[in-house]
């Protein structure tokens, strides 16, 4: 998937970016602070812009400095003029060393190497001079867009790491009267003057003493300091300007209608021929990611992608569209977030979409191609109760897709493990899934192909610290029916101490879906994540059996207790049981929701139960020699 880029961003985010965690939590002083970050932005009534950033870094150890010593500016070549005004590190004596115009060199992002030819997105690569902790480097680059995203409009938006420390943060957005901006703001300073022809915007953000760590489930654009700003007064502006440049895309060739005709021969029921194209679009058009000039957000020609036999999310939908008006059934290209953004600005933006999917307004259900693996009317569970803008050119465009209907994903795993006298074990697995799951299943097994099932088993167990040989066996993956199966099958060498008292929780080593109670409700698994802290919940169920089958020689030590748990939206339980030699206990998870996320009164509420069910797995057995 492409994502649609914000017209610019700070450049002390890029570098916070390149730090995956804070690595300051055991320190008084963060690595890297922030000094100065000025953002001017000049816009045109056209929509162009012109930008100027200057950015000053304090690297406070060797580690940081090691790692932040080179700066990559990110721009489409088609879209963008790039230009390094300045750059130099400032040494902790004061002593000022230029970067030399050699060190300052593009390149093409790294990500997609196959894919070069047909990605435009570049890279300016600031390197600078001798780096070391207590230096600040400082830099200020000049960004002039040549074409607008949309012509005559200007949107763009701006997030806050909360964990990294910065003294002086300001962007300054001057435009036209004759263009006024609506903006919004969350924790960010904000002000705005009429400057003779000219309103200015203005931003300011200090955070010099920043968390240790901000743990969420929900994306940046849904809860920190940020602020929106558009040109485009509401989302039926955004989704008709979007339905502008998207619909000239779709038109019906000879080619798209003979496909059209082929693959929907013999068929007259306008559903099952919907179904057909969407089955072929899914299977037949490999996903890859484009960018290639104002392709970032503007598909290709439906007829391009059907030569090329592969697209992005924008040109599967528009592809899927085509084919579909070949056959006189409507089909509309909708924007969404793919990831874990559940609310959009009052300010039409981009910034909370990333994804495109079509509408079906015959059926009134929503379909996405690029799964490639989800079975007609089916969405990956991250698809489900989101907002959406619709790409129309009448009508509401701000809507939302349903929540996960209950019981329509369901999980059911069959484990059976046996032991030798020598701790050796020997485990078989069935997972039957349907809805979500199953989708989540057709991944899990897309990527087990990739690989080959024996090395794929291996891998998996080697993440767990398992020492064993495995492997997979699942249908078609082309088979996109509504119920999906997974079976694996894995051994050990002997483990005498699994024999011999030691206490274990039993698990599946091969599992590909999530545990009863583990992310339908939230992570069950993050502890530190505050009940405050809202989580994207779903309707679904999950049921887990797992035995084991003792040597005839041991016996349990000791048969751990059950658990019960019930709120207003889930219910978890668990049983111990022993018959003979073969231990065996069974799990099982049940939510239901009507709203996407867990917050308000449900969230704590949701947090004391999976507190509840984490003490539940860490319920563990022990096996030993014969009483006798």
């Amino acid at each position: 998937m492409v994502g649609f880029r914000s017209n610019y961003r700070l450049s002390w985010l890029i570098i916070a970016l390149s730090i995956a965690t804070p690595i300051w939590a055991s320190s008084a002083e963060p690595p890297l602070i922030t000094k100065v970050s000025t953002d001017d932005i000049v816009v045109q009534r056209d929509g162009r812009f012109t930008q100027t950033f200057h950015t000053e870094i304090l690297l406070t150890n060797p580690a940081v400095a090691e790692q932040v010593g080179q700066q990559n500016i990110q721009y489409s070549e088609a879209l963008t003029e790039v230009s390094i005004v300045e750059a130099y590190t400032l040494k902790s004596s004061g002593k000022k060393l230029s970067v030399d115009t050699n060190a300052i060199f593009p390149q093409l992002v790294p990500g997609n190497p196959g894919l070069a030819m047909f990605n435009d997105l570049k890279q300016k690569v600031i390197i600078f001079p001798d780096v070391s902790a207590g230096d600040t480097i400082v830099y200020t680059v000049t960004l002039r867009q040549k074409q607008a995203y949309f012509a005559g409009q200007f949107t763009s938006s701006v997030s806050y790491d909360r964990t990294h420390a910065v003294e002086q943060a300001r962007v300054t957005i001057t435009a036209p009267k004759t263009m006024p901006l609506f903006e919004e703001t969350h924790d960010v300073g904000f002000e705005k003057q009429e400057k003779g022809a000219n309103i200015v915007y203005q931003w300011h953000y200090s955070a010099p003493e920043p968390l240790v760590d901000d743990i969420s489930a929900v994306s940046p654009w849904d809860r920190l300091p940020r602020f929106f700003i558009s040109s485009f007064k509401d989302y039926n502006e955004l989704g008709r300007a979007y339905a502008a440049l998207a619909t000239p895309k779709m038109a019906v060739t000879p080619a798209i209608q003979k496909l059209a005709n082929e693959i929907t021969a013999g068929t007259t029921d306008r559903r099952q021929q919907t179904k057909q194209i969407y089955e072929w679009v899914s299977t037949h058009i490999r996903y890859v990611s484009i960018a290639l000039g104002d392709g970032a957000i503007v598909p290709h020609p439906a007829d391009t992608v059907l030569t090329n036999g592969y697209g992005d999310c924008k040109d599967h939908s528009i592809l899927f569209a085509a084919l579909l008006k070949a056959k006189n059934i409507p089909a509309e290209p909708v924007l969404i977030n793919l990831g874990n953004g559940y609310t959009v600005p009052t300010v039409p933006t981009l910034a909370p979409f990333n994804h495109l999917i079509t509408w079906l307004p015959e059926f009134g259900i929503y379909a996405d191609t690029t799964a490639g693996v989800a079975p007609f009317g089916l969405l990956a569970f991250e698809e489900y109760g989101k907002p959406v803008v619709h790409a129309v050119t009448t009508g509401d465009a701000l809507r939302h897709v349903p929540v996960l209907e209950p019981g329509s994903a369901t999980a059911t795993v069959k484990v059976s493990k046996r032991f030798d006298g020598d701790g050796r074990m020997w485990e078989d697995s069935a997972t039957k899934a349907t809805g979500p799951f199953g989708v989540v299943m057709r991944k899990e097994a897309r990527q087990i192909e990739a690989v080959g099932p024996e090395r794929a088993a291996g891998n998996i167990l080697k993440s767990h610290s398992i020492e064993g040989t495995g492997s997979f066996t699942y249908p078609a993956l082309t088979e996109l029916t509504p119920e999906f199966s997974v079976s694996s099958h894995y051994e050990t060498p002997s483990r005498p101490r699994l024999v011999a008292g030691q206490g274990f929780a039993p698990a599946s080593g091969l599992r590909l879906v999530s545990r009863p109670g583990d992310w339908l409700m939230g992570p069950l698994w993050q502890e530190k994540l505050k009940e405050t802290e809202p989580t994207p919940c779903f309707s679904g169920n999950v049921v887990e059996d797992i035995s084991i089958e003792m040597p005839a020689d041991k016996h349990l030590v000791k048969l751990p207790a059950g658990t019960e748990i019930k709120t207003e939206h889930l219910q978890f339980n668990s049983k111990w049981s022993i018959d003979g030699q073969i231990v065996v206990v069974h799990r099982e998870f049940a939510s239901h929701m009507d709203q996407p996320l867990c917050d308000g009164p449900v969230r704590p509420a949701t947090a004391q139960a999976l507190a509840q069910i984490r003490e539940d797995y860490r319920a563990q057995m022990a096996i030993t020699g014969s009483e006798n």
